[in-house]
């Protein structure tokens, strides 16, 4: 019995199990680094909402608030600690300008995961190394070290103090000192 063809465009039925039938393929529309740029650039974390990556942009936000709340927390206090609230404000440019930096980047690899689709998966998640802080145990530490800090610096135990007032101008030299290091040591190894 032979029905008319309504619709040409539909491949006819093969009872052969070697012909896979395929969803149509749709490209996901293409991640512009010039809306992810201004959107960084007007709020930060919003341009990683653009590209889809929730977590990280909720990270970059939180970390810009937690340090307007410690700047705020420092300035408000009768001793106030100038040298501490020098060095918080100087992680605001810091967290903004890599978030900024960090939107434009991170677009290509967007871009480049939905076009590959599945065949992209490990490449775009093992170069991702802020993913990876954020992640299961690690996530769970930064937040213990983070309220330990916060424990010490609200109540201020005499030793702390004595050794903010010892060492209160080396405290930011150090910091930086020892992520300097620890980048070094890690981009050594990545070049292995």
């Amino acid at each position: 019995m032979n029905l008319p063809k309504d619709n040409p465009h539909i491949p006819e039925y093969s009872p052969n199990p070697s012909f896979q039938h395929y969803p149509p393929y749709y490209s996901a529309p293409r991640k512009r680094k010039w809306v992810a740029g201004v959107l960084s650039f007007i709020v930060p974390g919003t341009g990683h909402f653009y590209l889809g990556l929730m977590q990280r942009g909720l990270f970059i936000m939180m970390l810009l608030i937690l340090d307007i709340f410690i700047i705020t927390s420092f300035a408000s206090r009768s001793d106030t600690s100038v040298p501490m609230v020098t060095l918080f404000a100087l992680f605001i440019p810091v967290i903004y300008f890599y978030n900024l930096f960090d939107a434009l980047q991170t677009t290509d690899n967007v871009n480049r995961r939905n076009e590959l689709g599945e065949f992209a998966t490990g490449l775009y998640d093992s170069e991702d190394p802020l993913q990876k802080l954020i992640k299961g145990t690690n996530l769970g530490v930064i937040f213990i070290v983070a309220g330990v800090l916060f424990f010490l610096l609200s109540n201020k135990p005499r030793w702390f103090t004595g050794l903010f007032d010892l060492m209160g101008s080396y405290f930011g030299s150090v910091i930086l000192v020892l992520a300097g290091l620890a980048m070094y040591v890690l981009d050594s190894r990545k070049n292995k």
